[in-house]
């Protein structure tokens, strides 16, 4: 039997500290050797982009595109291979095959928006548990759409963040997103009219925007220790860092293929000559399995770059599979029916 699971059927399924606790098991697996990943391929829709074309950074001449991503956990028990498209009407039309390592079966089709809404912000928060100083408890936050309100609810549990300074263009929802998070979280999170305003005296800073340009000026980051979490950007000609904030951070990447492949902010660095690839220090699965070490004691800034892995989608995929089973929830199907090599 094969499980189908939808979007609305998964909320309640995990807290976030479940979902904070897979990633981080996934990704120890993945620095331990144990498992594998496989880079996330871009295929490009060749075309223009039209009006009602959503989602994406797009190459030139291109439209749209198809991807793909997968890793192997057999400690999780679990291996699949999560394939989307972005930038069509439809928005992004995103789904897991995941498959039981121990059977070699097909264990769940699932939908992945909802989890992956979750995941992004669980991965923000592995990372800053090992990245973050210590006492850290002024979070710079830019954006203020549906990825900021999990990020905030994630950090949150690994970080005793009593104020938030909320950065976006837009001052009608900066506000609004603002007063909500108060309410939930029980914070000051605070809107500002400005980046350095943003930035003023932070522990910790996230970005998690669609921009691709830099959303705030590394010279304005306190001289102080800090931690930087970039998560939203993954094409190679965009970025929400710019080079002075990589070129003094101690660096870290989700995994270090794929970030070597598509992340503008160490690519373009790389290609101007200010930085070699050892300015890389290691991805999340060696922090999460001891074989690099994170903030040193005479760390300044550390940052961590996240486009989103096969790891952390498998991680994820493989919890919410064994909990829906538990609860009752999906909807069983079958294949292998039986058939026979006859025209």
């Amino acid at each position: 039997m094969v499980l189908l699971l939808r979007n609305h059927e998964m909320r309640g399924l995990m807290d976030i500290n479940e979902y904070i606790d897979a990633v981080e098991a996934g990704y120890r697996e993945l620095g331990s050797g144990a498992g594998a990943a496989s880079p996330r391929e871009n295929l490009w829709i060749e075309g223009e982009k039209q009006d009602d074309h959503r989602g994406g950074h797009l190459r030139p001449g291109s439209k749209a595109s198809f991807k793909f991503k997968a890793a192997l956990l057999p400690g999780l028990g679990g291996a699949g291979l999560n394939a989307y498209t972005a930038g069509l009407p439809q928005g992004l039309e995103t789904f897991m095959f995941l498959f039981d390592t121990d059977s070699g079966a097909l264990a769940a089709v699932m939908e992945v928006l909802y989890f992956d809404w979750l995941k992004t912000a669980a991965v923000s928060a592995v990372a800053t548990r090992y990245l973050a100083p210590p006492g850290s408890a002024t979070l710079a936050l830019f954006g203020t759409g549906r990825h900021a309100h999990s990020q905030l609810h994630a950090l949150t549990k690994v970080a005793a963040i009593q104020r938030v300074q909320a950065y976006s263009r837009d001052q009608t929802k900066r506000r609004a997103f603002c007063d909500r998070m108060s309410a939930e979280l029980d914070i000051d999170v605070i809107p500002v009219d400005s980046p350095a305003a943003a930035l003023r005296a932070a522990d910790i800073v996230t970005t998690i925007t669609t921009s691709p340009v830099p959303v705030f000026a590394g010279a304005d980051l306190p001289d102080r220790p800090l931690h930087v979490n970039a998560m939203g950007a993954h094409y190679a000609w965009v970025r929400e860092v710019d080079q002075h904030t990589v070129v003094n951070s101690r660096v870290f990447v989700d995994e270090m293929a794929q970030a070597w492949a598509e992340e503008g902010e160490i690519i373009m660095p790389l290609q101007a000559g200010a930085i070699d690839k050892s300015h890389v220090i290691g991805d999340l699965g060696a922090l999460a399995a001891g074989t690099v070490s994170g903030r040193l004691p005479d760390s300044r800034w550390t940052l961590f770059l996240s486009g989103g892995t096969g790891v952390e989608d498998v991680a994820v995929a493989t919890r919410l599979y064994q909990k829906a089973l538990q609860k009752g929830v999906g909807t069983n199907f079958e294949f292998n029916q039986p058939y026979q090599f006859d025209l």
